[in-house]
């Protein structure tokens, strides 16, 4: 017998209500999603480590307390930046008057071998990396939420801590820079896109 996985909003009420499999499914989906974009904000990876764990072991020890979801990822994500980011400040790698928009945002990316040719593989990589260079640290966060993590505009916004309007803009802008920077040899534009902010698969 094939036993469903309940959608985001039943496990997540199961987690709340003490069950400890809800739990070890959502560390398991979401751990590892968390260390990954953890990378793209700092290359301290034991902070990184520390964070994820910190922000379990609070979920843990407020469940009872803690609001309705149904988009989990969406949660942990938002509260996993304040808490990576707090943490790099006492690290004092940021200044603690730091704003936002200071945090560098890095990407490294993987490309399956079959979306390339050999005779043109590093012609290709060259393009793709300039496109990605050419982008500020805050439009490829806002692109790697919205294509890689697969959030909705105003989910990015409020992660960023910005308008949905400016999300909107910001996104829009990088994937027309990328896209330019790219023509006319894109190959598969919306497919590369997505394995380009694709890392540790």
């Amino acid at each position: 017998m094939i036993l469903l996985r309940p959608d985001d909003n039943i496990l997540w009420a199961m987690f709340r209500q003490g069950n400890n499999d809800a739990l070890a499914l959502i560390y398991s989906d979401h751990s590892k999603k968390l260390y990954l974009y953890g990378l793209k904000l700092t290359s301290n990876r034991t902070v990184i480590e520390d964070s994820i764990q910190d922000l379990f072991s609070d979920l843990v020890k407020n469940r009872k307390n803690l609001g309705d979801t149904d988009n989990i990822h969406f949660y942990l994500i938002k509260s996993f930046k304040r808490k990576l980011q707090r943490q790099l400040q006492k690290e004092s790698r940021y200044d603690l008057n730091s704003k936002v928009e200071d945090f560098i945002f890095d990407i490294t990316y993987s490309i399956d071998h079959e979306l390339i040719n050999k005779e043109s593989a590093d012609q290709r990589m060259s393009l793709l990396s300039k496109a990605l260079n050419g982008l500020s640290p805050r439009q490829k966060e806002a692109v790697y939420l919205k294509i890689s993590e697969e959030l909705e505009y105003e989910q990015v916004a409020e992660i960023m801590e910005i308008s949905i309007e400016s999300c909107r803009n910001l996104i829009s802008k990088a994937i027309k820079s990328m896209k330019d920077t790219l023509h006319p040899k894109a190959f598969g534009f919306a497919v590369i896109l997505r394995k380009l902010f694709t890392s540790g698969q």
